[in-house]
């Protein structure tokens, strides 16, 4: 890819646009993400980062910057117009479910990015379609994309755009202060025939999930996109460890300092994987026997981890292991 355009959001987030060298742009779905592959210090690091256009618009992507993060500084000090780089993808299931029914969207700070990039396809589709986007946001000046959704809203009578912030200024004459679950339902609603749509801090997205439980909603008309902080590395064994992989038959041994998947990769297993800091679960694998090491935080769920589940790029074997791939 070759960045094409820098977009200014707010004070901390950055929109790169995006061209492919050989001019074909790779298809997509609204509310999916690629993986981008900097080199930085000599090291090719990778960060999954959401798509902020609509399905048949170019390749957009918008990135806050993190205090003392080093891949976010790069982008927002380093890149500039013309810069090359890698994308793998594009991945991820935060998708429109196919239909008319009405649309509910939740954001919270960056988590507009996929989003918007949701609610701009389904009004492309059915400008007539019944769509509620509440976003939180610190302040005016902190919401991300303003004009953009305001011009959105504007062209839109079908969508109620609300937006909340949790530190307005003087003068600010919408929703203010904090969003906790009775305040989630009553701006979003809770009818259980509508699909609602949730990403943001962890906090914020608990709320909903548990208010939309306690109100019938169903799990399978929930879906949630969860962006993580970079990891902090499990303690990983200093002494070799054979890992089975139950599919192919394959025992690898894992090298001091390897995660599940780079001692697989290294023997050649055609094992599946993306933003390799366990942000995307597409490297996720079942342990069968044995324990591992997992880094913190990652994207699995509470009820995939009591099912054995694990993250290839994300984890290492302590002792002996297999795994169902």
């Amino acid at each position: 890819m070759r960045v094409a355009g820098l977009r200014r959001e707010t004070a901390d987030t950055l929109t790169l646009v995006l061209e492919p060298e050989d001019g074909v742009v790779p298809d997509f779905r609204a509310g999916q993400y690629f993986t981008h592959c900097f080199e930085i210090d000599g090291q090719v690091v990778r960060r999954a980062y959401s798509l902020c256009a609509p399905e048949g618009g170019g390749l957009a992507c918008t990135i806050k910057l993190v205090p003392g993060g080093w891949v976010s500084s790069h982008v927002h000090e380093a890149l500039q117009v013309g810069s090359r780089y890698r994308l793998l993808g594009p991945t991820g299931d935060f998708l429109l479910e196919e239909g008319s029914g009405p649309l509910r969207f939740l954001a919270g700070g960056s988590g507009i990015t996929p989003v918007i990039s949701l609610v701009e396809t389904a009004l492309a589709r059915d400008p007539r379609r019944d769509i509620r986007l509440v976003y939180a946001s610190r302040s005016e000046a902190d919401i991300i994309f303003a004009e953009r959704l305001r011009e959105l809203a504007q062209a839109h009578p079908a969508l109620r755009l609300v937006h909340v912030l949790s530190q307005p200024a003087a003068g600010w004459t919408g929703e203010r202060g904090r969003l906790d679950g009775a305040r989630i339902a009553a701006l979003l609603g809770t009818d259980a025939a509508a699909m609602f749509y949730l990403c943001g801090p962890a906090g914020l997205m608990e709320a909903a999930e548990s208010v939309l439980r306690q109100a019938g909603v169903p799990a399978a008309r929930v879906r949630h996109e969860r962006f993580l902080a970079a990891p902090r590395l499990a303690e990983r064994p200093t002494e070799p460890q054979e890992i089975l992989f139950k599919q192919s038959g394959r025992v690898v041994t894992q090298r001091p300092g390897e995660s599940i998947l780079e001692a697989g990769l290294r023997e050649g297993l055609a094992l599946p994987f993306s933003c390799m800091v366990g942000g995307c679960a597409h490297c996720k694998l079942q342990v069968l026997e044995g324990e591992v090491a997992l880094s913190e935080p990652n994207c699995l769920s509470p009820e995939e981890r009591a099912a054995g589940f694990t993250l290839a790029c994300s984890a290492c074997a302590t002792g002996p292991l297999s795994v169902a791939a």
